[in-house]
């Protein structure tokens, strides 16, 4: 009787236990596999690096997330024309399938 209980409160402890590690792990974000993660990370690079070779952009304005293929731009540049720019060069990027544009505009950064 007192083996029946204790593996009864072992199991019960296991199980709240995993059950409590399940809920913490879970951010509410989509959860990505490692062959998404990675290209979702190939894709940035490849956004990042198109702004290097943009002399219209500074890529160390303008900071670059993807997720499933949908790039956030955000950061701060001097002219809205700036902004589209960046989201139009995202959207010429191999793999991006969306572009969230929250590049915000500050005159004073304004390089002319």
């Amino acid at each position: 009787m007192e083996l029946r209980k204790l593996t009864a409160a072992a199991a019960l402890g296991l199980g709240a236990a995993f059950t409590s590690i399940a809920f913490a792990a879970d951010d509410g974000k989509p959860k990505q596999s490692v062959g998404e993660y990675a290209s979702d990370a190939t894709v940035t690079t490849k956004i990042k690096a198109a702004f290097v070779a943009d002399k219209q952009l500074s890529a160390l304005d303008i900071a670059v997330e993807t997720n499933a293929g949908v790039a956030t731009l955000t950061g701060t540049v001097g002219t809205a024309a700036e902004a589209d720019h960046a989201a139009t060069v995202t959207r010429g990027v191999e793999g991006v399938k969306q572009v969230m544009n929250n590049i915000k505009v500050d005159p004073a950064k304004n390089k002319r």
